[in-house]
């Protein structure tokens, strides 16, 4: 669990999004893997930085000094041992004390989750730990990861964790495949309306900018991935001969009027025709509607 240069920028540039540090809970006491030449470079492109790097003091190899730089008065880390002086003793696979839920400005998983075995708990804390407009910042293992920790994640689940229902927003979700490489924003499929696939040879992590908007009650409604829950609703209102409120009056019609068969047919010729999947050096095969490079090297937002 390290923050590398590129992940160190993009906390430089989550803050140009919006999210403050003040006050930061680690999980797990994240080791600083970036330079210092490369933090100076960081702090001299966004210039949003509270402290200068000489301002802080780099006395081991851990990540607060990073945190302070970026305005943090309280940083807090949580793991389940104190092997490496975490400054909060407690395991993830269950929920966190009251003293810790609505406390942080921001939590920050720089490598955590993947190695939690109850990983809805898990979330669910980082969210509880939130207060009102506190951000969640999480660089996470997506592809070819295997046997790194328990999981690998898809951008899904993050869209449909960190959805309105829970009181949350997604900023930024981007994919990436390593220091130094292209990040490529990831379409929600709930939005674009198809699944959104990504194959590649290549380790890749996904990045997550996610804000709290709104105290809710987190997980009141258990998420369920889009086309499923798309397709369960589609039963019911053929059932009923209602139209769901995500199809069109058209495509109403279309459906009740067509067979089945002949549907799929169709969406199976429109799929050969406009949802092709490219290679893409850098990330790998996807469709390109779907994964857009973003430049975070521009601090104007």
């Amino acid at each position: 669990m390290a923050i590398t240069s590129d992940n160190a920028k993009l906390l430089f540039y989550a803050k140009q999004l919006g999210a403050s540090f003040t006050q930061t809970l680690m999980l797990g006491r994240l080791c600083l893997g970036a330079k210092q030449d490369d933090i100076t470079k960081h702090i001299n492109l966004f210039k949003n930085s509270t402290k200068a790097i000489n301002d802080v003091q780099f006395e081991n190899e851990y990540a607060e000094p990073l945190f302070e730089i970026l305005g943090a008065t309280l940083v807090d880390s949580i793991d389940n041992s104190g092997y490496e002086g975490a400054s909060i003793i407690h395991d993830m696979n269950v929920p966190i004390p009251l003293e810790y839920q609505n406390k942080y400005s921001a939590v920050v998983d720089g490598g955590t989750l993947e190695h939690i075995f109850n990983f809805p708990v898990a979330i669910k804390n980082c969210m509880d730990a939130l207060k009102v407009g506190g951000h969640f910042i999480g660089f996470t293992p997506a592809n070819n990861t295997f046997g790194h920790g328990f999981y690998q994640f898809s951008s899904e689940l993050f869209y449909r964790v960190f959805c309105s229902q829970n009181g949350f927003k997604i900023k930024m979700l981007a994919a990436y495949t390593g220091d130094g490489g292209d990040w490529y924003t990831v379409a929600d499929t709930e939005q674009v309306k198809s699944r959104v696939m990504l194959t590649n040879a290549l380790p890749t992590h996904l990045i997550v900018i996610a804000e709290k908007v709104e105290a809710k009650a987190v997980f009141y409604v258990m998420p369920q991935q889009t086309d499923y829950q798309y397709a369960w609703d589609l039963f019911e209102a053929d059932k009923q001969g209602t139209r769901i409120e995500r199809d069109s009056k058209l495509l109403f019609l279309y459906k009740k009027v067509l067979p089945s068969k002949a549907r799929l047919l169709l969406r199976k010729t429109f799929d050969s025709i406009f949802n092709r999947h490219q290679v893409i050096e850098g990330i790998g095969k996807v469709n390109p509607k779907f994964f857009k490079k973003v430049d975070i090297n521009n601090p104007e937002v």
